[in-house]
């Protein structure tokens, strides 16, 4: 069973891998439903349960603010809704001060996720993946602590790539 959990970790490390490196942001949100589905599956099997009552919601609101970018409408009302959702499901599945972490990441991550700006979404994240990577290490997730450093690799990676270089080649440009 052990192994089971963390292989299906293994896979919502692939996804994470992925999201990050995507430059359109349905995309983004696309591979991290994948990767919450996956570890919500994880966290329940762990005993998790803030995190797997977090992910599952996480992926419901991801879906939902990945059609309201996509058809231009503005996400406040959803971000507030979820934020309040999450802190309910924080308290009601409360495991100690590990849920505190979870509860501000997942309400820093609705903030990210509601924005159209990817380079936006990349930078909040990574101090949510920090507070995941802690969460993880306190509940046993192999797979969730490797994700996360990951994650904040594949995002360092995506900053430079995708938010900063093309910056400098712009600046660059503009100077010729």
């Amino acid at each position: 069973m052990d192994v089971l959990v963390q292989c299906i970790g293994g896979l919502g490390i692939l996804a994470s891998l992925i999201s990050f490196q995507c430059k359109k942001h349905s995309s983004i949100l696309r591979f991290r439903t994948f990767n919450e589905i996956l570890f919500a599956f994880q966290y329940l099997m762990l005993g998790a349960y803030t995190g797997g009552a977090m992910n599952i919601i996480g992926c419901v609101r991801n879906i939902l603010f990945s059609k309201q970018v996509a058809k231009g409408k503005r996400t406040t009302a959803a971000t507030v809704v979820f934020s309040i959702i999450f802190v309910i499901f924080g308290i009601l599945t409360w495991q100690g001060a590990k849920s505190v972490l979870i509860i501000v990441a997942k309400v820093l991550s609705t903030v990210a996720y509601g924005n159209k700006n990817t380079t936006v979404v990349r930078s909040i994240i990574f101090v949510t993946s920090m507070s995941w990577l802690i969460y993880n290490y306190s509940v046993f997730s192999i797979a969730g602590v490797v994700c996360e450093a990951i994650t904040l690799i594949s995002l360092v990676v995506g900053i430079v790539r995708l938010d900063i270089m093309p910056r400098i080649a712009n600046k660059k440009a503009a100077a010729l």
